[in-house]
This record gives structure tokens, C-alpha cells and sequence, in this order.
């Protein structure tokens, strides 16, 4: 039924890995690394497979590769075969099932952890593999099914593929080391704004935009003193009991005692839905994720 197919030269699974490869990566060039010996040969292997099937697989965007239509298509089979495939090969060892879901720092820290620690004293014969990622690529690996679960804002799910369980709102809230504040400033949110050193995220990211922008609207100028590349890098400033940190409240139970927590009115601006999302067609690829996917809705 396949002689034809396989008679011809030009395909094997390892030019499809190296294809899957570079649309993960967006480029050859970072899907080597830099390394020009594998960039040779990943060139190549994807102009054979081009000629294989008589059709562009690629295009070129800027510095880069975008995939073409044909391209797309091929990448999503090759990653439901190598996908089946795993799973097939770990039922026929019996080797523990292994999961990746993709989640951003925060919520791999303060949300998937616990559950983890969960799974783990219950002796769950799962693996997991935790890839960090923003919200937007969240989406991205989800809908291409290159993660199996992922954590990430409601509003960022645009399309009907994905499937998702809303699991919290997340709100947010000011927390002053107690040293750091007096007592009759204890609820005064603009003294302690103006007057008490500030961690929260890198004034590039989404949420300093909001919180900058709901700070002009209220009256004032935000002034940050510590700027960091995720919400625990802020958390762990409070330690040092010289930063007071702007935090989601699903930190509260990781963070130090004696904080005084406070609440702008105008914070509510700022909360966002998360929700567990997944591929429904994953269910379909891979049964065994079924029972994870209820595992983890169930407790998390």
C-alpha cells in the first residue's frame, strides 16, 4: 500500500524532525543554535523533504523562516505521529507517561507546584516537563500541540480549537515589609507608592503597562525602583525587607510573615481569568491524557 511512497528518496522521520524543529524555533539558525554544521544539514534536509512532495515547505521572513501553508500542515502530522508514537512506545515499556505543560514563572511557582508536590506524595506514574513561557506562547504551543496543557490569561484564547476550565482570577495587591511602613500609613496605598522603594515586573512587559497606566488614571506617576523579569524575582525582594513588591495574591502563602498587605481600589483594573487550556484533539491522539487533564482540574 506505501511502496510508492517509501521507493522515492528524500523522506525519513529524522528531515521531519528537523523541520518540526525549525517551525519551533522560528528559524534554522536557532533551531542549531548558531551552529553552521547542523545548519547545512538541517537546510538540506528540509529541501529534500520540499522535493519530496513538490511543494515549499518554507519562506523567507526577514533574517528567518516562516512556514508555508504546506509547511504548517506537515508539521502539525509529524507532530501528532511523533506525539502517538511516544506514548505508544512508553505503554509497550511500561515507562511512566511524560507531560508538558506551559505555564509562565509565576504560575509554574505558585500554581502548578503544589499540585506537583500533590501528584508526588501520591506516587502518580507521571513525568512532567515544566516549559516556561509567556502568555502569548502559550497559545501558540497549544494550538500546534507542542505542550499538552497550559495555564495562561482567558482573554489570549481567541479561536474555537482550544478547549479550557477557568481556575482563578487573579487579583493583586501591594505587600509592605511591616518595618517599612508606620502604622498610621498602614492603609495609605499613594504614601507608601510614593515614599517606600518598588518591585514588581520590567515596565516592558503587559502588566506594568496597566499598572502604569491605572496609576496615571488615579493621579499619580508610578515610580518603580526594582524592576525584574517575573513576579517571584519580585517576591524574593521582600526578604531583603528594604522593597515593598506589587504581587499577585495566589504568592501570599510563599511569601515572608509580618507583611502589610494593601489593596488600591483601583487595582481591580488589573485582574485577569486564567485558565487550564488544551488541544481537544490531543484527547483523541493520546487517551492517556484524559485522566491527567482531570486529575489536574480537579485540584489545581
Amino acid at each position: 500500500m506505501y511502496d510508492n511512497f517509501f521507493s522515492e528518496r528524500g523522506f525519513s522521520f529524522d528531515r521531519l524532525k528537523s523541520l518540526v524543529e525549525v517551525a519551533r524555533a522560528g528559524g534554522i539558525s536557532k533551531a542549531v543554535h548558531g551552529d553552521p554544521v547542523r545548519q547545512s544539514q538541517y537546510s538540506r534536509q528540509i529541501k529534500e523533504l520540499e522535493e519530496f512532495f513538490g511543494v515549499k515547505l518554507t519562506l523567507k521572513k526577514g533574517r528567518g523562516l516562516a512556514l508555508s501553508g504546506a509547511g504548517e500542515e506537515l508539521v502539525k502530522i509529524a507532530r501528532e505521529y511523533f506525539s502517538t508514537m511516544e506514548e505508544f512506545k512508553a505503554t509497550c515499556q511500561n515507562l511512566p507517561q511524560r507531560y508538558s505543560i506551559g505555564a509562565g514563572d509565576s504560575i509554574q511557582r505558585w500554581i502548578i507546584s503544589p499540585v506537583l508536590a500533590k501528584l508526588g506524595a501520591e506516587k502518580k506514574p507521571w513525568l512532567f516537563a515544566l516549559v516556561n513561557l509567556r502568555n502569548s506562547e502559550v497559545a501558540e504551543r497549544l494550538y500546534s500541540m507542542d505542550i499538552d496543557f497550559g495555564i495562561l490569561r482567558k482573554n489570549l484564547i481567541s479561536a474555537d480549537i482550544l478547549k479550557y476550565r477557568q481556575i482563578s482570577r487573579v487579583k493583586y495587591a501591594m505587600y509592605v515589609p511591616r518595618a517599612l511602613v508606620p502604622k498610621s500609613r498602614s492603609s495609605d496605598y499613594r504614601w507608601c507608592l510614593q515614599n517606600i522603594p518598588c518591585a514588581t515586573m520590567a515596565m516592558g512587559s503587559s502588566f506594568a503597562a496597566m499598572l502604569r497606566n491605572a496609576c496615571f488614571d488615579d493621579g499619580y506617576e508610578l515610580k518603580i525602583a526594582v524592576e525584574t523579569q517575573s513576579f517571584p524575582h519580585a517576591a524574593e525582594l521582600l526578604n531583603l525587607k528594604s522593597y515593598m513588591a506589587i504581587l499577585p495574591e495566589m504568592s501570599e502563602s510563599f511569601l515572608p510573615k509580618s507583611l502589610v498587605k494593601i489593596q488600591p481600589p483601583f487595582f481591580k483594573i488589573l485582574e485577569r481569568d486564567i485558565v487550564l487550556a488544551w488541544n481537544p484533539r490531543l484527547l483523541m491522539l493520546r487517551p492517556s491524557v484524559r485522566c491527567v487533564l482531570d486529575y489536574f482540574l480537579k485540584n489545581i
